[in-house]
């Protein structure tokens, strides 16, 4: 689909013109998207290139931002009455974000999709936060100096820098999170109760009204209802509500070269191997899924035979002594 019409759906759809056919259309482009794990393209010819070939690496984000407004697609939902798009900041031409420098940071704005079915995605915003998306989760953020504006669907998993004179603040549905420095899960499904849970620090919890629905300290959630407008703060386990962050994290004697896989899906970068002795090696590990991709490799690297180094998103394994 053109880039034109494409946009011409989107406004349709947005403004309540769209007839079914368009809304199929919609959904069967995002879903064609979602399949491919692509980055979206780019207006400039000069780097067409250079996106197909990030095209052929099957990147795991659909990133664009930009103009005015923001749209976010829920797989297999369009034409339902759940919300399906939350305005924000988006679709100025095409941006797009290709592997990042060697930081591994972010820019100020983008838009996140963890289009894999089965794996979560690490992912390094501008300030050093860390998100952990679950499988279909996407973000939309953008930080303008004084706030950290960030809006979800879906699940994820926040370990939020803290810094006080920035409070960072989570859009999802009718519900707003705001927090300084803190670590908490949100579920945030459209057409479903929103639930905010904390494992450390303290988050504060309002409606689209500003009304207080609840201040979580560890242990604690809150669910609410947009349909009911109601709150129910409760006291839980955090630990077990986010059992699903290191789901994947848990192997047992696999091969490298099989882990390699997981760890660039869920990092967004290259594992390259110099030795077969390195591809074969068997990894064993049992991590809390929040430990960045620096220090996975670490102790992978201090408890067998292999070292590492790392360039941008390209990371290199070797056999120990070569």
């Amino acid at each position: 689909m053109e880039e034109k019409q494409l946009d011409l759906l989107m406004r349709k759809f947005l403004d309540g013109t769209a007839n079914e056919s368009e809304k199929q259309q919609l959904n069967d482009w995002y879903r064609v998207q979602n399949e491919r794990d692509i980055i979206w393209e780019t207006d400039q010819p000069n780097e067409e290139k250079q996106v197909a070939k990030q095209m052929r690496q099957k990147l795991e984000a659909h990133i664009y931002a930009g103009r005015s407004r923001s749209m976010r697609f829920n797989n297999g939902v369009i034409g339902r009455a759940a919300a399906i798009f939350i305005g924000v900041s988006v679709m100025a031409g095409a941006y797009f974000h290709f592997k990042g420098p060697k930081s591994n940071l972010l820019p100020d704005r983008a838009v996140i999709a963890a289009t894999s079915a089965l794996e979560n995605r690490y992912v390094l915003l501008p300030d050093s936060s860390t998100v952990l998306l679950h499988p279909g989760a996407k973000i939309d953020y953008h930080f303008d100096g004084k706030t950290r504006q960030l809006t979800l669907i879906g699940e994820a998993y926040f370990d939020i820098r803290h810094k006080t004179d920035q409070p960072f603040i989570i859009h999802t549905g009718k519900v707003i999170t705001t927090v300084l420095g803190t670590a908490f899960n949100i579920k945030a499904y459209p057409g479903q109760k929103v639930t905010v849970a904390v494992t450390r620090g303290k988050v504060s919890v309002i409606d689209e009204t500003k009304k207080m629905l609840a201040i979580l300290t560890p242990n604690q959630s809150v669910e609410y209802s947009s349909e009911t407008k109601t709150a129910n703060q409760r006291a839980v386990k955090s630990e077990e509500m986010i059992t699903w962050v290191k789901a994947d994290m848990q192997f047992d004697d696999i091969p490298f070269k099989e882990l390699a896989e997981k760890l660039e899906h869920r990092y967004n970068v290259s594992i390259k191997f110099k030795s077969p002795a390195s591809e074969k090696q068997l990894i064993s590990g049992h991590f809390n899924g929040t430990e960045p991709l620096d220090r996975v490799l670490q102790i992978i690297s201090e408890t067998t035979a292999t070292t590492y180094t790392i360039d941008g998103n390209t990371v290199t394994v070797d056999t120990k002594g070569n």
